[in-house]
């Protein structure tokens, strides 16, 4: 950041006031290194980051997440009090936070802003663009609570609990077709069961005769795809006999969602196919992978909103679109072609308990969002159990997290949230000290 640009930041928060209940007079400081001119030094504290809401956001409702007490910091001197630069600033519920002049004028001192939009057609899209030309530290837009309220599940096929093995699925064609290449995308059903394993790809020029023309298995993932070409033909059916299911226990069986067939580059249409199972679970017949899955196409979380968001921030200085994933969504539909409009994926833990598996669940993340840069978001409290967050799972995220960041698999890391940093709460206190110890660590 350079001094021209420091002084225009001071004069725009003179000139703008604080927002009341929100704002923060801080006390001059130099910006760090990375700022001055360029990223020179690259620190821990320079890719940690806040999320802020309104001062009480979450000790207005105890019953709400068991938070008792009550918070009065803004965001600003919350993330003055933890020693960090930059912020995150999203509503919660029906709390101001909005994106104003006046608001943006509180934050307008720190070295990095990202605001709050919801979905890419929110209510509030139009302002924080608007801070464009007021608020030279914004970098982004985040869009909260996003998938849960954009994907549905598609329909699938599933074999019955308990099925014997191999479970086969038949696509037989109304007239032969000259197939080079079929994708198999594995089931995505909530709970994680009917995931398919091992296969082999059969394939018939008369319908009678079957020969073997691939094999493999099924990625794990709720939608993973495996991709298998073909050779010879045309072909009058085609057949997947599945050998095993990726199961560990409860169903302990298998499904597909979809099975697509290309020639030549383009998908063959699979209208008129009938396809058939040895084994089906009821209501989720075979005839279910040749439908595509429903795509919510109107709305403020809809792909259409959110390309248009994408064009938009084409139209003035650039911003990036963050988004927030749950480990408890990767099994979702539909992710992908959302992510892939998105610039950084941010990854949260809603228990502090299934931070044991931090790792495991990284690795899910980084095959799900693939080359996008990606952030680690970190709770102070345990939000998902209405909970403390003990000190020893919190260490466990900070020290995970600033692995993964001296690794570049990550490019960042959140503390959540501003409004329980003034109440004595142990992982608070215990993260202010980490960040004070490591925050300066080069990069």
């Amino acid at each position: 950041m350079s001094m021209d640009r420091r002084g225009f930041l001071q004069k725009t928060v003179m000139a703008a006031g604080a927002l009341a209940g929100l704002g923060a007079d801080l006390e001059a400081e130099e910006p760090s290194p990375a700022t001055k001119d360029g990223p020179l030094v690259e620190t821990v504290r320079d890719r940690v980051w806040l999320w802020c809401h309104a001062a009480g956001a979450h000790t207005r409702s105890p019953e709400q997440y068991g938070i008792h007490g009550q918070s009065h910091i803004t965001p600003a001197d919350a993330a003055k009090y933890l020693g960090l630069r930059n912020v995150l600033m999203v509503r919660h519920g029906g709390d101001l936070l909005p994106p104003t002049p006046e608001c943006a004028a509180t934050v307008a001192s720190l070295d990095r802003v990202v605001w709050g939009i919801e979905g890419g057609g929110g209510d509030d899209v139009d302002g924080a663009l608007g801070l464009r030309s007021t608020l030279p530290n914004l970098e982004g837009v985040m869009m909260d609570d996003y998938f849960g309220r954009v994907v549905t599940t598609p329909p699938m096929w599933l074999a019955a609990n308990g099925p014997t093995f191999p479970v086969a699925l038949t696509l037989v064609f109304p007239q032969p077709i000259a197939a080079d290449k079929v994708e198999l995308l594995q089931s995505q059903w909530s709970t994680g069961d009917y995931r398919s394993g091992d296969f082999v790809l059969e394939a018939s020029t008369d319908g009678a005769q079957w020969a073997e023309v691939a094999k493999g298995s099924v990625p794990t993932e709720a939608g993973g795809t495996v991709a298998l070409a073909l050779t010879g033909g045309p072909f009058k059916a085609l057949r997947v006999s599945i050998l095993s299911t990726r199961d560990k226990a409860q169903a302990l069986s298998c499904g597909l969602t979809r099975v697509q067939v290309f020639a030549g580059g383009k998908e063959v249409s699979l209208d008129g196919v009938q396809a058939s199972a040895t084994s089906e679970y009821p209501g989720h017949p075979a005839s279910n992978v040749l439908k595509a899955a429903p795509v919510e196409d109107t709305g403020p979380f809809s792909l259409p909103a959110l390309r248009k968001l994408r064009d938009r921030l084409h139209e003035g200085r650039p911003l990036d679109i963050w988004v927030v994933l749950y480990t408890g969504e990767f099994n979702l539909a539909v992710l992908k072609p959302h992510i892939d409009l998105c610039d950084v994926v941010t990854m949260w833990t809603w228990k502090a308990e299934d931070l044991a598996k931090m790792d495991e669940s990284f690795d899910r993340f980084e095959r799900i969002v693939g080359p996008k840069r990606k952030v680690l978001g970190l709770y102070l409290w345990d939000y998902g159990t209405g909970k403390p967050m003990p000190v020893e799972a919190m260490e466990h995220q900070c020290e995970t997290g600033l692995r993964w960041l001296r690794d570049k698999r990550i490019d960042g890391m959140i503390f959540l949230a501003s409004c329980i940093c003034d109440l004595g709460l142990e992982a608070v206190e215990w993260s202010r000290k980490w960040i004070a110890t490591k925050g300066a660590e080069k990069l």
